[in-house]
């Protein structure tokens, strides 16, 4: 409209100055007026236009900056009114889809960081472009995401390289791969990054930490094998002693009398372990944990003088004095008080089992919210190094004298797992020579 109008205004004074031509008059007003009326208005037309110009120069430098304020010129219905109008709603469409694309890319970004996998993309030439926490965790590289271009620079595994070079060449559809990186067992799983036309722009490595699964099964294999082996020697045993019987030796009175004994010594060695496994099982396999009711409460001097007789006994038939200091006003704690009976009878038999001369104590200490018991014993002690593996299953320090004297090897474990599952816990301190101490937390009711 602007310049329709100024176009009108200049013929006219165009068509004014050739009429005064024609009548060859010439008034000099006129043709100052002539000559200043269209360059001042010209001028007046191009500073407003320049000035919307460089409003708008200015807004398109902050839409390309991020800044997505509304850009705000006089109102005019011209074409530069239409273009500022069409710019505003295409910066509204930018900042929408700037807002879409930073959720997205947060959201990413938060499942990523939650995810317990380790997560590595590259693109189509193998370069690094995102790991997660739980990846630089695993490959011990945390904080360095920026810093790294190259997978070899983050896994330092030329046969990982290989085998991303392979699914990036299309040789290969996906790759699978176990590793061992530092202590950990880690199963890998290479998947390409395919467009829309098919073509691999890339690869996502995905990094399951199996340490534990695999330490899982490596246990229970050796804890088939040892049950086996458990098994088969008391049977082996009785087999032989039963077949030597049946060939004769029954006849003879005195050999009789001792291969029975034997049988009889071995067959309550399998009833012992069989028991022992079924009452592992028990703790292992059950969802809620023993003894934290309300009727579950008991007291250690109580389930103390359950077993105090068979203590008793095994300590005289050894020489070894059992040193037991119980108040009487002792709180009660939350464990039944059969398992803490077994409890009490398993560190203290242990104690006396493996002391040679000397004495076997229990101690107790009142806690606020526990009751510390401690059983020690002047024995040969444990070695440091096998100290962290004594309550595994079937773990014996002196696996000949420990089956000589009848145990199965399960005993401290069933300790461990009966006051884990009350809530409490223990631990042992020894010096070779000297004696061991085990330390037991039990909660208080």
């Amino acid at each position: 409209m602007m310049m329709t109008g100024l176009s009108l205004l200049l013929f006219w004074v165009g068509e004014n100055v050739s009429i005064a031509s024609n009548l060859q008059r010439f008034n000099v007003g006129f043709t100052l007026l002539a000559v200043c009326l269209p360059a001042g208005v010209v001028y007046y037309v191009t500073s407003q236009l320049s000035g919307r110009m460089e409003k708008l120069y200015f807004a398109t430098q902050r839409i390309a900056r991020g800044d997505f304020e509304h850009i705000h010129l006089t109102d005019s219905a011209d074409e530069l009114g239409q273009f500022t109008t069409e710019l505003n709603n295409l910066s509204r469409h930018v900042e929408k889809m700037v807002q879409n694309g930073t959720q997205e890319a947060h959201k990413m970004e938060t499942i990523l960081a939650g995810m317990q996998e380790g997560v590595v993309a590259v693109d189509h030439a193998g370069q690094v472009v995102l790991v997660n926490s739980a990846a630089e965790s695993i490959f011990e590289r945390q904080g360095t995401n920026g810093e790294l271009n190259s997978l070899l620079e983050l896994t330092y595994d030329s046969e990982l390289e290989h085998l991303i070079r392979k699914v990036l060449s299309g040789e290969q559809l996906s790759a699978t791969r176990e590793n061992h990186i530092a202590q950990r067992t880690v199963q890998i799983q290479i998947n390409p990054i395919l467009s829309g036309q098919g073509q691999i722009n890339g690869a996502v490595i995905v990094i399951h930490d199996v340490t534990e699964l695999r330490r899982l099964e490596q246990m229970r294999t050796d804890f088939v094998a040892n049950v086996s082996h458990e098994l088969r020697t008391p049977l082996t045993s009785i087999k032989g002693f039963v077949e030597t019987l049946l060939d004769g030796a029954a006849e003879d009175p005195i050999l009789r009398e001792r291969f029975l004994k034997i049988i009889q010594a071995e067959t309550l060695r399998l009833q012992r372990l069989i028991e022992d496994l079924l009452t592992l099982a028990h703790f292992e396999g059950r969802d809620n944990h023993p003894g934290i009711s309300s009727d579950k409460v008991s007291y250690v001097q109580k389930a103390y003088e359950t077993i105090k007789p068979v203590i008793q006994s095994f300590a005289q038939t050894k020489g070894i004095r059992v040193e037991v200091d119980l108040p009487e006003t002792l709180p009660p704690v939350l464990i039944g008080e059969d398992l803490l009976s077994q409890l009490l009878l398993n560190l203290l038999e242990n104690a006396v089992k493996y002391t040679t001369e000397g004495r076997v104590w229990l101690q107790v200490q009142v806690g606020l919210e526990t009751i510390h018991l401690e059983f020690g014993d002047t024995g040969c002690g444990i070695p440091q190094e096998m100290l962290p593996r004594i309550f595994e299953r079937f773990y014996r320090v002196d696996k000949a004298r420990s089956r000589e004297q009848g145990g199965t090897g399960l005993g401290l474990s069933i300790v461990k797992h009966m006051l884990e599952g009350v809530g409490g816990k223990i631990s042992v301190t020894s010096q070779l020579g000297v004696g061991t101490v085990f330390a037991c937390d039990l909660p208080r009711a």
